[in-house]
């Protein structure tokens, strides 16, 4: 076979015999000679303990970065794609666990409330925040949800658009994969004609063995050019996995069976689930083939650990394919069905380990806080847990490469001129364009979601010393606003690297009241609050700012070593909620950066 480019457009031909035939073209170009390259995960000197007292792991227990391994994730598109109210069922449950007052048959439910809203997958600040998200915790592939038939385009493009904008900026942003299942033909007829043939955004397609990767069965598809443009790989739940080739799922019950090719003792891809489905009784708090005790509200007392999770991962990380295939991010609604025990297609044995009756309500793929698959951050319950444990997991199967060596300790001059960090190092960076306002339709379109923080953005760190001082030195990407502002600047220290000690780890705060002299506030967390301890120079010029913060407040009897974190405009103090929604935060969420002077 031969491969000619002739104006962007691929012409394929083969020899039969002596003679040269055309078998197809194909727009746009896709033949590659390898797959996408993994994203090394670039935030190694960021550290973090979760709401569950556990820490992220570093280089050191992860070894270096391994080239060829990739993550992806289920991704949906479908929030706001069809009309209806919310209905939150984890709230319902809460109101009434005997007789919650769903919605009426068929309508869609929340199982929660997400960290950000009831938002539908268009808007703009959402998806710009998962996208964010997910590049920080190393993920390399969205898996996209297309297997109800629906491609939600105008809501794919938006993303795409937007991911390619991060991408200018130097962000790592995922590849995108299609999951498909339902009216197969019809669905990837769409893509191809609306995606794929029109060139959209090709450095996002995930390309595996120098094609575009497609989740989906070849064979159901007769189109020729639509067979041969992509690379297949079968895609579903419990498949023959073991003894059929080419099947990548997006679940299976521990100890997950794992895809192949052509070796079957050569593992490519192992699904990795948050928890399975409630109408198997098997939520995030199942380990061992055993549900934990459920409460009158549906939960257990070990819901926000991720029991399940954390035994996929043990398997995927034991068989180490070349792709984790993570199920989910963000389904969050499921439809209200009804058992019918006269209609065989309806009738499930069971809910929630409940004996289904006729006339009762059920919900196949999400329900409640303990059941879902979902790991974007929920608003209350177990917030952020989940996401740091996919941050952990994802750290320990790609490794890290280890944390760039900080320069010799140096005296700095507080004076507004900044040549002289020039050189300092390491450099801490935060993705740039999370202060971005939000203003757009909730999923019922009742209200409008909206957040107007942001601020500065905060983009660069630095941090040096000498034997009398600490210098921190911060770049934004406009320049600063005035110091006079709400919450300005702040920067959070953790002189001893220890969540247990002062508010979420954090022993001083620098900057609560800043002076115009060129003077600004120190206080440490004494006695459950914040207490003055005395003063820091500082000088903001454009959109750099350098502190000097005296040595002594630090109490080091070493060479010093801690973490910080910086926020701007948070809407109030001691609320560690702060740091996921509002102004700005470097790093992100509960993340640090972690400094080792020399």
């Amino acid at each position: 076979m031969r491969y000619f480019n002739i104006i962007g457009i691929l012409i394929v031909f083969t020899y039969l015999g002596s003679k040269l035939y055309l078998v197809d073209k194909f727009e746009p170009e896709y033949q590659m000679a390898e797959n996408s390259p993994s994203h090394v995960i670039l935030n190694n000197n960021w550290v973090a303990t979760d709401g569950a007292g556990r820490r992220l792991p570093t280089s050191v227990e992860t070894g270096p970065a391994r080239s060829n391994k990739y993550v992806g994730i289920f991704y949906f598109l479908w929030h706001g794609a069809y009309k209806g109210a919310v209905y939150d069922i984890s709230k319902l449950l809460r109101a009434n666990p005997v007789h919650p007052a769903y919605g009426p048959k068929g309508a869609f439910h929340w199982w929660g409330e997400p960290e950000a809203g009831y938002y539908k997958a268009d808007d703009p600040w959402i998806i710009r925040r998962n996208l964010q998200m997910l590049t920080n915790a190393g993920i390399d592939i969205l898996f996209m949800d297309v297997t109800n038939r629906d491609t939600y385009l105008q809501t794919l493009i938006k993303l795409c658009a937007i991911s390619a904008d991060m991408r200018r900026q130097g962000q790592k942003t995922p590849y995108i994969c299609f999951v498909t299942n339902s009216n197969p033909k019809e669905t990837i007829a769409d893509l191809y004609n609306n995606f794929y043939a029109k060139n959209q955004y090709p450095d996002l397609w995930f390309r595996w063995e120098g094609k575009p990767l497609i989740l989906g069965k070849q064979e159901e598809i007769g189109e020729p050019t639509q067979r041969n443009f992509f690379t297949w790989r079968f895609s579903w739940q419990f498949t023959e996995a073991k003894s059929q080739p080419g099947h990548w799922q997006w679940f299976d019950s521990t100890p997950q069976d794992y895809g192949w090719v052509n070796d079957p003792n050569k593992p490519e891809e192992i699904p990795v689930a948050a928890a399975s489905h409630p109408i198997f009784g098997v939520g995030k708090s199942s380990s061992n083939g055993q549900q934990r005790p459920l409460n009158r509200y549906l939960t257990t007392t070990s819901t926000n650990v991720g029991l399940y999770f954390a035994e996929q991962w043990k398997r995927a990380l034991a068989v180490d394919p070349s792709v984790v295939f993570v199920t989910g991010w963000n389904e969050w609604i499921a439809q209200r069905f009804i058992a019918d025990t006269n209609d065989r297609s309806m009738v499930l044995k069971s809910f929630i380990n409940h004996k289904m009756q006729h006339g009762e309500t059920f919900f196949q793929d999400e329900y409640n806080e303990e059941f879902n698959r979902d790991i974007e951050p929920m608003k209350g319950g177990y917030t952020d847990n989940y996401y740091y444990q996919l941050v952990a997991n994802v750290r320990r199967f790609k490794g890290l490469n280890p944390e760039e060596t900080a320069t010799p300790s140096r005296t700095m001059s507080i004076d507004g001129k900044f040549d002289e960090w020039a050189s300092v190092k390491p450099v801490f960076n935060d993705l740039q364009g999370d202060v971005a306002h939000r203003d757009w339709p909730r999923y019922d379109n009742k209200l409008r979601l909206t957040n107007i923080t942001g601020r500065n953005d905060i983009i660069e760190s630095r941090t040096t010393h000498d034997k009398n001082s600490i210098y921190f030195y911060s770049k934004t990407a406009k320049p600063l606003t005035t110091p006079n502002g709400r919450n300005w600047m702040l920067l959070f220290i953790d002189v001893d690297q220890s969540k247990k000690t002062g508010w979420e780890g954090y022993d001083i705060i620098i900057n609560r009241q800043v002076s115009p002299n060129g003077q600004t506030s120190i206080d440490r967390w004494s006695k459950g609050r914040w207490q003055s301890i005395g003063k820091a120079n500082y000088k903001a010029v454009g959109n750099r700012m350098e502190i000097s913060i005296p040595k002594k407040v630090f109490n080091f009897t070493s060479i010093p070593k801690f973490d910080f974190h910086w926020a701007d405009n948070i809407e109030k103090l001691n609320d560690i909620t702060q740091f996921f929604i509002n102004g700005d935060s470097a790093p992100d969420r509960r993340f640090n950066y972690r400094y080792i002077g020399r």
